[in-house]
């Protein structure tokens, strides 16, 4: 699993996560499930689409077959060169590009697979058009996603929405920002509590952490980002079960025009 965060300011889109992947599969014939064979801890969660100031994050499945998913993003620029060299690139239309690519590699990873047993990737591709001020985001999960979705598109009146999202095993950041566990509302249902009525009261937002994104610099959204992964962490180390998160925190930082990384590993893929 992975725990990936974008924090989505007026001066800059932050991307950051962690570098744990978790390998599963069957050892042996008398194995009837998948398990944790193997963790690797320098993954490349976050990373930039050829020279634009575009990044994507992935968490979930890290590998199609024998490829990890950084691989397949770095040959999908190599067969997409032309159009990243253009200078009226868009953000959907380069996500638009990578997932179509990766969407074949799925298909031929996993043919006839029930979606249920169909391991789950998530893609988050984000950052600026060209020529706009303002930063996009857009978020798909193969299998079960059946369109891209914009991750905080603007608001009815037209202006930004700035904020944080959490993707992978946010169940950490859910209980600290949102102040429930995702899992309790389940039980709640379980025991007979109105579904709407539980939906209703987890959207007000009562036990939320009232945390304050307008006018953020950029820099207090950098250390935002760490901190949240690093919750995530720690919490991952700490409670029972394997650590499905950890190692090294990447964090991109995208401003208008420009890609930067504020904090990286020693032995990424890419410059």
């Amino acid at each position: 699993m992975s725990i990936c965060v974008s924090v989505r300011v007026a001066e800059g889109l932050v991307l950051a996560a962690d570098s744990a992947n978790v390998l599963l599969g069957i050892l042996g014939p008398e194995q009837k499930t998948p398990s944790i064979i193997q963790t690797f801890e320098y993954a490349n969660k976050v990373c930039q689409i050829g020279n634009l100031p575009i990044g994507v994050m992935t968490w979930g499945n890290a590998a199609i077959e024998d490829r990890t998913v950084q691989s397949l993003i770095m040959e999908c620029e190599y067969e997409c060169e032309d159009m990243l060299k253009k200078r009226d690139y868009s953000v959907r239309t380069v996500a638009e590009k990578l997932l179509t690519f990766i969407r074949k590699r799925y298909a031929k990873a996993y043919p006839g697979t029930p979606e249920e047993q169909t391991p789950p990737l998530g893609i988050l591709v984000g950052g600026y058009s060209y020529r706009q001020f303002y930063s996009e985001l857009y978020t798909y999960t193969f299998p079960s996603s059946k369109d891209m979705e914009a991750v905080r598109p603007d608001k009815a009146d037209g202006s930004p929405s700035f904020g944080t999202n959490w993707f992978g095993s946010g169940e950490a950041l859910t209980r600290l920002i949102k102040g429930f566990d995702p899992q309790v509302l389940d039980d709640l249902a379980h025991h007979g509590i109105d579904r709407d009525t539980i939906e209703t009261w987890a959207g007000k937002a009562a036990g939320e952490l009232p945390l304050i994104f307008d006018g953020m610099p950029l820099q207090d959204a950098i250390d935002f980002a760490n901190f949240a992964v690093q919750v995530t962490i720690g919490v991952c180390r700490f409670r029972v079960g394997p650590p499905v998160c950890g190692g090294d925190v990447d964090i991109a930082v995208i401003t208008p025009g420009k890609f930067h990384w504020a904090q990286r590993k020693q032995w990424a893929i890419k410059e």
